[in-house]
């Protein structure tokens, strides 16, 4: 059963680094990359979806601007845990903004903040020449990729967050002090 926007900011609330009007995004306990953040947005439950994402458009920006600006480096020693289990490093390439949850209350608008480093980049071209049989000069396949992370999560997470191996995983990944690196003073929630 999805939660309620209310219930899903108490859900996560350690774990929050933006807050305005309203709106919040956290770091995820799964990531698909280092930094992997969701922005939630409260809607009316009968909002159309462009009017939705407008409101959620600005608090994109924003935080895009911060991971952009604040999200520490993955090789830095205090992120080793975390850089590993998502295979993150090299330069910041771009940000991968996804609304593709399949358990939203009809109150809450959902969307994914990826940070795609050079590694992601350099993953997903040589998955898309491996499966289509291309030279080193084709790139493609993001979506791809992020489908076989996808199943990665799922596999590590079937547990649940509760299990003491996935709490193990989790406390490894030092999530609130990258929420403090994120956390700038006009932000803090």
């Amino acid at each position: 059963m999805a939660l309620s926007f209310e219930d899903y900011r108490g859900k996560v609330g350690d774990r929050i680094w933006y807050s305005a009007n309203g709106v919040f995004a956290f770091l995820v306990c799964a990531p698909h990359t280092f930094g992997h953040s969701q922005l939630v947005v409260k809607i009316c439950s009968n909002e159309e979806e462009y009017k939705s994402f407008s409101k959620a458009a600005p608090h994109i920006a924003a935080c895009i601007k911060n991971l952009r600006t604040s999200l520490p480096r993955p090789e830095d020693c205090n992120w080793k845990s975390l850089a590993e289990y998502t295979k993150s490093s090299g330069p910041y390439e771009k940000t991968l903004v996804l609304r593709v949850s399949a358990d939203e209350a009809r109150d809450t608008y959902k969307i994914h903040l990826i940070p795609f480093f050079e590694s992601h980049l350099d993953a997903t071209n040589e998955l898309y020449q491996v499966t289509h049989v291309k030279g080193p000069e084709d790139k493609g396949g993001l979506l791809h990729w992020l489908g076989k992370r996808e199943v990665i999560l799922d596999c590590d997470m079937r547990d649940g967050c509760d299990n003491e191996l996935v709490k193990n995983r989790i406390n490894s990944f030092h999530l609130q002090q990258l929420k403090s690196s994120l956390c700038g003073i006009e932000r803090m929630v």
